[in-house]
């Protein structure tokens, strides 16, 4: 995930606007493309001058700032804020009011650009805005009429300041040791005051606007957590990304997210499966959730319209036992299904129309015993199929792909990327496992891979890389995605694209303790 903070960390008041204390309101506002996506107001009560931190007015669990999540890199971003003097506010609600004047704020200040400042800590050419360089009255001053709702007594604006450009941009500036633009000591000259009221108000603030790739924990509102004691299945579904993983007692959870920032966690139930990851797929406008019983049998579960309320489905494919995930994709306006059968090790698939009437099995050749479950998924006219197996020549493990144009006549398994490594790893690390998704034209796999301990005294390490490639042959190296987190997945990755976005989620390996089941997401 691409994570941007903004916030004033520290403020101080040489001169108040009120006579003697000002009632402080400081107000946040993120727009992402000009849609409003994140806001946040504080109330400080009434003070004087003196030296003040924002973190002590938000409770302990709440950042002191805006946090947004943004993974398109062309994405047009703006970050503003306002502190005003509001004693005697209209009627109506303060916050309705300030993201009123936040966006007339937002639309007004992104045509300015200003010339450097030595205390910021950033690069501006030109091709962004950057209002915390100028003089530190011109943006109040400026849009002082974008104020005029608040003028009883001695209300009014104290501060305000934006930046905004392309993420691109915004990451740039943020490209340095700090991972943050850092505006120190800027100072803030007020308003004229009414007759009666302080001298014009003198407010000096430190802000930022701070940049981290990490992969964060998937959680709701709520504090609850998305958790899966097997691998994960994601999807997407009418513009949002869908997790399930399983638990013990065949309790299957499930989270989804429209923006990376918010999710919503909630469960299907309990079923009668085995601890293996169940299968999601959208599918004439539902997503279906499939599963592997106990007794190996391969079962659909329930679907949903609406990404909430799920109904129990009972259309289960034809018989078929496997001890391992099954793997679903949508292929020429049907639903594929792969999977392997206990009997006779063979990979094997069939295909329904409309989830009621299924194809019988038929054998994907040429035979091979994988190392690994097998994911699917369609790029253009071929439909791919990619697993992890024992090369036959030097017994290493490689990952394999093969792919059909019709789903009768197989291309043969070949090996990806010619068997090399990731090159942060090593030339001795092995693939576990392999997730596929189809993001802007290009099909992904995300692998998690093992390197074996250097030295009797340290520990081997599990990570996950990815690769893509525009048809299946050439591919572009494997890449493991920056994080300022260390994940070391315990289970096989999910990968989902929706939208601008590719995400990956996987349960992260904690060491030397018996956490194994937070579900996290990049």
């Amino acid at each position: 995930m691409d994570i941007y903070t903004f916030v004033v960390e520290d403020f101080i008041i040489h001169d108040t606007r009120a006579l003697h204390s000002d009632t402080l309101y400081l107000y946040y506002s993120a727009y992402l493309d000009g849609d409003l996506v994140a806001n946040h107001l504080i109330s400080m009560g009434d003070l004087d001058n003196g030296q003040y931190s924002t973190i002590d007015y938000v409770p302990s669990d709440r950042s002191p700032g805006v946090v947004v999540v943004i993974n398109d890199p062309s994405a047009k971003v703006a970050f503003n804020f306002q502190l005003v003097n509001a004693g005697n506010p209209p009627g109506g609600s303060l916050s309705a009011r300030l993201s009123s004047t936040a966006r007339e704020m937002f639309s007004g200040a992104t045509g300015l650009k200003g010339a450097g400042a030595t205390e910021v800590v950033a690069v501006v050419d030109g091709s962004a805005s950057l209002i915390g360089v100028l003089e530190g009255a011109v943006l109040i001053q400026a849009f002082a009429t974008l104020w005029s709702w608040l003028s009883s007594d001695c209300d009014g604006p104290v501060a305000a300041d934006q930046i905004s450009g392309p993420r691109y941009v915004l990451d740039a500036w943020t490209d340095n040791a700090a991972k943050s633009v850092r505006v120190q000591g800027r100072i803030y000259p007020g308003l004229d005051s009414p007759h009666g009221c302080g001298g014009n108000s003198n407010y000096e603030l430190d802000w930022s606007l701070q940049h981290s790739r990490t992969w964060v924990p998937v959680t709701d509102s709520a504090k609850d957590e998305l958790i899966s004691e097997t691998g994960l299945n994601v999807c997407e579904h009418n513009d949002a990304v869908h997790a399930f993983g399983v638990v013990a007692g065949g309790k299957v959870n499930h989270a989804r997210t429209f923006t990376g920032a918010t999710w919503y966690i909630d469960t299907l139930g309990s079923f009668n499966l085995a601890m293996l990851p169940v299968s999601a797929v959208s599918f004439d406008d539902r997503l279906y959730v499939f599963g592997v019983q106990t007794d190996g049998s391969i079962a659909s579960l329930a679907y949903t319209v609406d990404g909430t309320t799920w109904v129990a489905h009972a259309a289960a494919p034809p018989a078929l036992h496997t001890s391992e995930p099954i793997a679903v994709t949508v292929f020429r306006d049907r639903l594929y299904m792969v999977a392997r059968d206990s009997t006779s090790s063979q990979l094997r698939i069939t295909s329904t129309s409309d989830l009621r009437i299924w194809n019988p099995w038929v054998d994907v050749p040429p035979a091979v015993q994988s190392a690994s479950p097998v994911a699917i998924a369609t790029l253009g006219d071929k439909l791919f199929v990619f697993g992890v197996f024992k090369n036959r020549r030097n017994q290493q493990l490689v990952i394999l792909r093969n792919s059909t144009t019709d789903g009768l006549a197989w291309s043969g398994w070949t090996i990806v990327e010619a068997g090399l490594r990731p090159e942060e790893g090593t030339p001795a690390d092995d693939p576990l496992d392999v997730a596929a998704g189809v993001f802007e034209g290009r099909i992904y796999i995300a692998t998690r891979w093992t390197s074996p301990p250097p030295d009797q005294e340290h520990e081997g390490r599990y990570y996950v890389a990815v690769n893509f490639s525009e048809d299946g042959d050439d591919w572009s190296g494997w890449r493991i995605p920056q994080s300022d987190v260390s994940i070391e997945p315990s289970s096989p990755p999910g990968l989902a694209p929706v939208d601008n976005h590719l995400y990956l989620f996987a349960t992260r390996l904690f060491p030397n303790t018996s956490e194994t089941t937070r579900v996290w997401a990049y």
